[in-house]
């Protein structure tokens, strides 16, 4: 007897538990569009021209040009710097090209440097100039030949340059 109780027991739960869950409903039907025709355009074939035989033609011809640029001189600069030690560098004859700019600069914070055209062996002489700290003095030399100088406000040095 015993197990008839269990078992109606357990069917009992089962029935009981079996009303308790819901149902889920199938999801509604999202209609589906109905596709529409395309209209694709048939090509339309166009009329070849036909040459036409002329007599004394004569054809008109473009050279084939090609256009080069010119190469702009960039100027050449050479900077001479004075020293704390009393020295300019570089230092010796200077050899550069027409149209180098010569740069002299006074990289000592403690005096002032300058610098003397000797002669005018040349035709060129840019006198007696003084150049303060962190200032230059700027000489473009167009002319061939050969420029001495010397160095004042400190013990004389003679240097050239010579443009060749």
């Amino acid at each position: 007897m015993k197990k008839v109780f269990v078992v109606l027991a357990v069917l009992f739960i089962g029935i009981l538990f079996a009303g308790c869950t819901s149902q889920q409903s199938a999801p509604a039907a999202t209609p589906t569009p109905t596709p529409v025709p395309t209209t694709v355009a048939t090509p339309v074939p166009t009329a070849v021209p036909t040459p036409v035989a002329t007599s004394n033609v004569t054809a008109n011809v473009t050279a084939n040009v090609t256009a080069v640029p010119t190469p702009v001189p960039t100027p050449n600069v050479v900077t001479i710097s004075f020293t704390q030690a009393l020295t300019l560098s570089p230092i010796g004859t200077l050899y550069v090209p027409v149209g180098t700019t010569i740069s002299w600069v006074n990289n000592d914070p403690y005096k002032p440097h300058g610098i003397s055209s000797v002669g005018t062996n040349s035709g060129y002489n840019f006198g007696t100039v003084a150049i303060p700290y962190k200032s230059m003095f700027n000489v473009t030399f167009n002319n061939k030949g050969a420029y001495d100088y010397v160095t004042v406000f400190q013990p004389t040095a003679n240097w050239k340059i010579v443009v060749s």
